[in-house]
C-alpha cells in the first residue's frame, strides 16, 4: 500500500513582481502569463523581485521542513511565481525542486491562488473556479445569484500518483474572516457545501473512496478546546462526511493551532485537512506535524526552536503554519 507526505500551507501573498527595466526582455509583460509554461521563469535569471526575500526564504524553510512529497499551497500569485519560488527558493532547502506544479487562475481580486508542488507526477487537474450555485445546486447567500461564482478563490481538484496508484485532492481557500467572522460564516458555509457537491458528482459512493480537502479554511470549531460555533465548516464535518485529522491526531487543544490573530492574541486551527471516512479508516494512527518554526516570535505560545532571521512581527516564513502528515491509501489503479 503506498504511503505519501502530505502538506498545506498558507503561504501569505507568495508574490513575486517582473523588473523589465533589469529584465532586457521588450515583450517581458506579454510573455509572462499564467498560460505560460513558466520556462521564462528559467530563461530570464534577472527577472524576479521578491516582494521580500527574508520572507520568501523562511516560507521556503518552513515548507521543506515538512519533507512532503506534496503540498498543497494557498496565497499564490500565478504558475510562474510557483515555478521561479520552486525553483529559486524551496530548491535551496529541500535539496531539490518538487518540479510538478499546478495552479489555475481564481476568482480572488488580489489575484491570490491556491496551487500545488508535488515530487510525484500529476496525472489529473480541474479548477471549479467557475463553478456557480446555480451549476452545483446550491442556494445563493444573502446578495449572490445562481449566477455567481461559489468560491472566493477555487476549488482545486488534483490526482496524484504513487506506485501505480491514484490519490484525489481539493485544495481550498475559504472566504477570509474580513468583515466579522459571523457575518462571513454563510459564505464559508457556502463553499463548504460546494465542496461536499463536487466530491460526491466525482465520487458514487464518496464514503467508500479515498479523497482529501486541505487548505486554509478561514474558520474553526474551536479555540483551544472552547466550542465557537456556529461556524462555516459544518457542511464537511458535522453528519461525518468527513474526518478533521488534526482534531483526531493531536490530543491536547491548545496544540492544534495553525495560525495567531495578534488583534485579540486568538490561535486558531485555520488550516485542516480533512480525510474521507474510508482514508480516516485506513489510517487510524496517522499523526499531524505543525511546523512553527518559521512563526514570528509575537506568537508567544510557541516557546520551540525558530529558523534564524525569524523577527518579532517580520520577517516570517507566512501568517500560517503548515500542516503536514504520512497517509497509507489504496487509491486507484492508474489508467495504463
Amino acid at each position: 500500500m503506498p504511503e505519501i507526505r502530505l502538506a498545506t500551507f498558507n503561504c501569505e501573498n507568495l508574490m513575486m513582481r517582473c523588473d523589465f527595466a533589469r529584465s532586457g526582455l521588450a515583450n517581458a509583460r506579454s510573455r509572462l502569463t499564467d498560460v505560460d509554461s513558466a520556462t521564462v521563469a528559467e530563461q530570464v535569471d534577472a527577472v524576479f523581485d521578491v516582494l521580500s526575500e527574508d520572507d520568501r526564504t523562511l516560507t521556503a524553510q518552513a515548507l521543506a521542513a515538512t519533507h512532503a512529497e506534496v503540498c498543497a499551497l494557498q496565497e499564490v500569485e500565478n504558475l510562474v511565481t510557483l515555478t521561479a519560488f520552486d525553483n529559486r527558493y524551496v530548491s535551496r532547502w529541500a535539496g531539490r525542486p518538487f518540479g510538478e506544479r499546478v495552479l489555475h487562475e481564481g476568482n480572488d481580486s488580489r489575484g491570490i491562488d491556491v496551487g500545488l508542488l508535488s515530487a510525484l507526477p500529476v496525472v489529473f487537474q480541474r479548477s471549479h473556479a467557475r463553478a456557480t450555485f446555480g451549476s452545483l445546486g446550491i442556494a445563493p447567500v444573502r446578495g449572490a445569484t445562481v449566477n455567481d461564482y461559489v468560491f472566493r478563490r477555487d476549488c482545486l481538484e488534483v490526482d496524484v500518483q504513487k506506485e501505480g496508484r491514484r490519490l484525489t485532492l481539493f485544495i481550498c481557500h475559504f472566504k477570509s474572516m474580513h468583515g466579522g467572522r459571523r457575518r462571513t460564516a454563510a459564505v464559508r458555509h457556502a463553499e463548504a457545501v460546494a465542496v461536499r457537491e463536487i466530491i460526491r458528482r466525482r465520487f458514487d459512493r464518496p464514503q467508500e473512496a479515498e479523497w482529501v480537502i486541505l487548505g486554509d479554511f478561514n474558520d474553526y470549531w474551536e479555540v483551544d478546546g472552547r466550542s465557537t460555533r456556529p461556524h462555516g465548516l459544518e457542511p464537511l464535518i458535522a453528519d461525518g462526511f468527513a474526518v478533521d485529522l488534526a482534531s483526531r491526531a493531536i490530543s491536547d487543544p491548545y496544540d492544534r493551532w495553525t495560525h495567531h490573530y495578534s488583534g485579540d492574541d486568538t490561535y486558531g486551527a485555520l488550516d485542516h485537512i480533512f480525510l474521507s471516512p474510508r482514508l480516516a479508516a485506513l489510517n487510524p494512527s496517522a499523526e499531524v506535524e505543525i511546523v512553527r518554526a518559521g512563526a514570528p516570535y509575537r506568537a508567544e505560545r510557541y516557546d520551540g526552536i525558530r529558523f534564524p532571521g525569524v523577527g518579532w512581527i517580520e520577517p516570517k516564513a507566512s501568517d500560517h503554519c503548515p500542516m503536514v502528515t504520512t497517509l497509507k491509501f489504496e487509491g486507484r489503479v492508474a489508467a495504463p
